[in-house]
Order: structure tokens, then C-alpha cells, then sequence
């Protein structure tokens, strides 16, 4: 509450100061007080940026929301806060950037510019830049900080270090696009992630410590920041004791999309909140996959987009938005739980895939044995007809060879290739040799024998599977059948 109070304190004693502006984006430096200090305030600002895309590799490092500090008499903030599209921080017309502050703009660097690293590396970055001393264009890093801890004494080794301070930045590329901890170790430093921490932890034990003189930003303070005028009332509003849900901005995503797209592209904010409003499902997809690449760092809301995309059986999309989850989580654990969340998913995608396939299987098999059986009723029912009515012999039972009907007095042997049915007579085509067919005439089928083994029934039509076959017939010419005889006898041997 005091510090509220301060700030609308200073807010009402400012009202008809003289503000002049320095401005080299992202940061913009107001002050009504001394401007040589105000430019070399823009200035240290300007180096730890140039300091940080040295360590990192990220050449002109963006910050979403630009950093606006107004430099005046008065307390100074122990932290910058984000006042409608800003971060704001006042500062004493006397006093230097806060170490606070660096620490908070190097965790605003990474946020806003990297993908997820290991919470070591990320830790020893702002550790590394929290103390950094600027002068002009040298740089100073690698100062003891108060409570040094194995992050610090790692980064440390890697910046301070002739040895690696030119190779760190790959380490950092390697981890930001999610690359294994141990091979980017390898790939960047050519050493193993275990040896690194070794250094570190001769490094966090010495009592002396190394400091490494960056050369800077190439930029001239008092003459290359120029001045400009800053309106009173944009200095009033940024001091409002304003918290971050309640500013213009947080109002303006909630309730105009457009407006907020358009002030600020690269903003996930309104996409994930018109995703949370979506109900059409495409529509909701592609909010959700936008929102989700503006927020490379977001493991919950990537994980959100993959349940997303499985619910919706999108299961290639549902697998690369599990891959920029794991790529996001904040650390192992949460990393583990998320492979294990959707290894759980896919288990039960692949079981029940097998189950569906199993079921159709079973489904085309059922139907195929249910057309089976119809046709074999139909060929039943047929050879009723042509048997004078007599059921169909069972295939299984037994038949004793006997017959007292009519003999043969002549035979042919070959294969079974067709069985005409015309009405009440049959006529059968043996095969009994190649291209040589002899069709012989059935006049009434409830008075041949049909002996052998196998099927002892004559289905109509071309035979599939074509038997062999002795047929006894009395011979006997019908030039209007095109049969050289009657049967007698039909045996399957």
C-alpha cells in the first residue's frame, strides 16, 4: 500500500514538469531531472541487451511489451511493472539501474526471445546478467553476486571462460530448440554436461573470482540517444498504480479481439482467450494452434492443444503439439509427466483402433458366412427340384455301395466341369481331355446313383472346383440335347 501511495504521490507533484524522452527500442528513458544520467540510463539498458545477445546468440533480442523508465526525483521501483502496453519503472535522478532490474529484464529476454532451456542454464543466465556493470561500451560480467549458487558458478565458467564464451551461445541455440541437455553439451562446448559441472563446482568454491570485459553496443550515450519531447499526460498515466489484470490492455484482450491483434501481433493472449470462447471445432483449432505458437514456452497450454486435437481425432496434429509441450515444460518432471500423459492417450488410441479392426474383421467374416449359407440354401433347394423332391444327402453319412437300377453300358472318365439344369433333366459336361468336353443327358436325377466319397450332390452351373469323375451311361444319341448318352451311374472316386 505505501508503495502505491508513493507512486500517486508522485504522479500529483509531476503534473507541470518539463519531460524530455530518450528513446532506442525497446526502451524508452523520460526524465525531468538530469539528462546526461537519463542517457546513461538508456544506455546501461541498451548494453544488457547488447550483453545478452552476445551470451545467447539471439542477435537483436525483442521484449513484447517495450520498457519505459522514467527517471525523476523520488524512490526508485523495486521491480518494473506492466502498466498498459509497458513495462514501467521509475528511478531516482541519483541512483543506477538496480540489480533487481537486470535480473528481471534477463528473465524478460529469455521469456520473450528462447525457447524452454534447462532451469539451470536459464537460472545462471539472469544470475550472470543480474550484476553486470556498464561503462560506456565495456561490459562487465562474472562480479560476485551476494549468494552465489551452482547456476551463477556454471554460467559463470561459460562467459568469463577464453574457452567457451564463444561457443556458449550454441549451447543456448541447441537447448532453446529442444535438443537434447547432453548432446547440445556436446554440440556446443565439445564437452559432457558432467564435466561442465565440475568447473562449476571448482568455480563456486574459489575464493577468487574471473570477470570478462564484453566490448559493447558501439553507440555514443551523449550523442546518439537524441531528445525529444514527452507529453505530460503519457508520464501521468504510466505512474497510475495500475496491476496488470486490471490495465486498458488486459480490458482490450478480453473484449475486442481485433483491436488487440492488431496493436500486438505476436500477443497470445486474445487468441487464447477467443479459443476458450470457440465452439465450432475447426474455429477452436486453429485459435488454439495460434495461441500456442505465440507461446513456444507455454508447456500448459501446448498440452491443452494436444488434448484438443485428440479429442478431435486429429492425431498427427495432437502429436506434434505433444512434441512442443514436452519442448516447453519447465523442467524434467514436468517434462516425464507430460510424455507419460500422452504415452497414456496413445495406448488407448492404438487399443482402440485394434478393437475397431478386430470388430470389422469379425463383422466381414460374420457377413461372409451369412451370404455362404445362403447359397448353399439356394443350391439345396435346387437340387430338391432336380432330386424329385428327395432332401440332399448328407455329405457326412455313410453310403453303402449298392444299386439295382439300370447299368452303363459304356464310360467316360475326366472332370466334373458343369451341370445344366433344364427343368426336370440335368446335363453334364465331363472334361476328358484338354479342350475335349462329353455331355451327357440326366432324364430323371431320382433315378441315377451317385456313389463316392466328398460332396454326392449336383450343384447347378460351371463347378468351382472341378472333380473327377466316372460316369456309366448308356449310350444314346440326342442331337437336340447335344448328348451322347444317358446316365446310369456318377461316381467320385
Amino acid at each position: 500500500m505505501r508503495v502505491v501511495i508513493a507512486v500517486a504521490a508522485l504522479a500529483a507533484t509531476l503534473a507541470a514538469a518539463d519531460w524530455t524522452l530518450y528513446r532506442s527500442l525497446p526502451f524508452e528513458v523520460s526524465t525531468d531531472r538530469d539528462k546526461k544520467h537519463a542517457r546513461e540510463v538508456l544506455n546501461h539498458l541498451d548494453q544488457l541487451r547488447w550483453a545478452f545477445s552476445q551470451i545467447s546468440g539471439k542477435m537483436e533480442p525483442r521484449t513484447l511489451w517495450p520498457v519505459k523508465v522514467i527517471v525523476t526525483r523520488g524512490p526508485s521501483s523495486p521491480q518494473l511493472r506492466l502498466v498498459h502496453d509497458a513495462w514501467v519503472g521509475t528511478l531516482d535522478d541519483k541512483a543506477e539501474v538496480p540489480n533487481a532490474w537486470n535480473a528481471q529484464l534477463a528473465q524478460i529476454f529469455i521469456e520473450d526471445n528462447l525457447g524452454r532451456m534447462t532451469p539451470e542454464i536459464e537460472r545462471g543466465l539472469v544470475a550472470i546478467l543480474s550484476n553486470a556493470e556498464v561503462s560506456g561500451t565495456h561490459i562487465i560480467l562474472g562480479q560476485p553476486v551476494p549468494k552465489p549458487t551452482l547456476d551463477w558458478a556454471r554460467m559463470h565458467v561459460l562467459v568469463t571462460s577464453e574457452e567457451y564464451r564463444g561457443r556458449v551461445k550454441v549451447l543456448i541455440a541447441n537447448l532453446s530448440k529442444g535438443v537434447d541437455s547432453g548432446v547440445a553439451f556436446r554440440n556446443g562446448l565439445g564437452k559432457t554436461a558432467e564435466e561442465i559441472e565440475k568447473q562449476a563446482q571448482t568455480q563456486l568454491a574459489a575464493k577468487t573470482v574471473a570477470t570478462y570485459d564484453m566490448a559493447g553496443k558501439p553507440v555514443n550515450a551523449q550523442r546518439d540517444y537524441q531528445a525529444r519531447e514527452a507529453d505530460d499526460a503519457t508520464i501521468k498515466a504510466l505512474l497510475k498504480p495500475e496491476s496488470a489484470p486490471d490495465t486498458a490492455l488486459g480490458r482490450m484482450a478480453v473484449n475486442d479481439f481485433d483491436a488487440a491483434v492488431k496493436l500486438k501481433p505476436e500477443w497470445a493472449e486474445p487468441w487464447k482467450l477467443m479459443a476458450a470462447l470457440e465452439q465450432e471445432p475447426g474455429k477452436k483449432a486453429g485459435l488454439m494452434k495460434k495461441a500456442a505458437e505465440l507461446s513456444p514456452r507455454d508447456g500448459k497450454l501446448w498440452t491443452e492443444f494436444a488434448l484438443l486435437m485428440h479429442s478431435y481425432n486429429r492425431f498427427a496434429d495432437a502429436d506434434k503439439a505433444w512434441a512442443g509441450a514436452e519442448r516447453a515444460a519447465a523442467d524434467p518432471t514436468e517434462r516425464q509427466q507430460i510424455r507419460a500423459r500422452r504415452e497414456g492417450l496413445v495406448e488407448a488410441r492404438l487399443q482402440a483402433e485394434q478393437d475397431a479392426r478386430r470388430e470389422e474383421k469379425l463383422a466381414k467374416e460374420r457377413e461372409l458366412q451369412r451370404l455362404k449359407n445362403e447359397a448353399v440354401a439356394r443350391i439345396r433347394e435346387a437340387e430338391g427340384k432336380f432330386n424329385g423332391g428327395k432332401a440332399a444327402l448328407d455329405p457326412e453319412k455313410k453310403i453303402e455301395a449298392w444299386w439295382d437300377g439300370p447299368q452303363g453300358d459304356a464310360k467316360v472318365e475326366g472332370r466334373l466341369v458343369r451341370v445344366d439344369c433344364l427343368g426336370k433333366q440335368l446335363r453334364v459336361a465331363v472334361e476328358v481331355a484338354p479342350g475335349k468336353v462329353a455331355q451327357l443327358l440326366v432324364p430323371d436325377p431320382g433315378k441315377i446313383a451317385i456313389e463316392g466319397k466328398g460332396e454326392l450332390t449336383l450343384g447347378c452351373g460351371p463347378q468351382r472346383a472341378a472333380r473327377r469323375v466316372m460316369v456309366e451311361f448308356i449310350q444314346k444319341m440326342n442331337p437336340k440335347m447335344n448328348t451322347v448318352g444317358e446316365v446310369a451311374v456318377i461316381r467320385f472316386p
